[in-house]
């Protein structure tokens, strides 16, 4: 009997909660938060495919009725997608310059990532991770017009790297996979002459806490760098010593 009672009570229990989270987001006094990226599918082809959602929010998909409560840009809020009928800007208008990265720099600190359409989920991730950390000063280089499209439609902001490299994924090693790695050093040239301070990221990282105090300690290092190495040369929060 008491065996019973106690699963009685945790089906309750999940059955209670479930009513709860469905009625918070159908609430329109709600304070449910969703980003529109997560309203949103990406075809194969990069261009966006709206997905239904129970009542009329926005045309640019599920917008919070307290704006504030998503990454507010000053240029622009990461994650919401331009609304539905529009039409996406001319290839150029993603072409790199100083001025379109300019509308994405905070404090002089531009953080970068790049990846093709087959790293589109890891793009995705590292976005999220980043904005839920607070760090919106980001731009993804697109290294094909199908992720172009796809970042711009979720919402990201995104320039053309103009290489056109394939969209599938090249395999660690690979002749194509070699050449993407030198064109992240080109592109890092490429920004430097804009006179910001760079932050670049492969988009298969996870981050976990915002670097950017860390790295604010050493305003007089030209280069900062991290590596695969796992094992710690130091014992505290200090630069690894390259020397061993």
């Amino acid at each position: 009997r008491s065996l019973f009672m106690m699963i009685s009570v945790v089906i309750i229990g999940v059955v209670v909660s479930y009513v709860y989270i469905i009625s918070a987001v159908l609430s329109g006094s709600s304070n449910f938060v969703a980003p529109p990226w997560m309203f949103s599918e990406v075809g194969s082809d990069g261009n966006r495919k709206e997905t239904s959602w129970p009542d009329s929010r926005s045309s640019a998909g599920m917008v919070s009725r307290d704006s504030t409560s998503l990454t507010q840009k000053r240029h622009g809020i990461i994650w919401e997608v331009p609304p539905l009928g529009s039409e996406m800007p001319p290839r150029e208008a993603f072409k790199l310059t100083k001025e379109l990265v300019q509308k994405r720099v905070k404090n002089n600190i531009i953080v970068v990532t790049f990846g093709n359409l087959a790293f589109m989920d890891f793009i995705l991730n590292w976005v999220k991770h980043l904005t839920d950390m607070g760090i919106d000063n980001l731009i993804v280089g697109a290294l094909d017009s199908k992720v172009l499209k796809a970042l711009y439609w979720k919402g990201i902001p995104v320039f053309d790297m103009d290489i056109q490299l394939d969209s599938d994924d090249f395999g660690w090693g690979t002749q194509k996979f070699n050449k993407m790695g030198r064109e992240k050093v080109s592109l890092i040239n490429a920004l430097l002459p804009f006179g910001f301070e760079i932050l670049m990221s492969d988009s298969d990282t996870v981050w976990l806490k915002n670097p950017l105090p860390y790295l604010a300690r050493y305003p007089e290092a030209d280069l900062l760098t991290s590596t695969d190495q796992i094992t710690p040369t130091v014992s505290d929060d200090q630069l690894e010593d390259w020397t061993l």
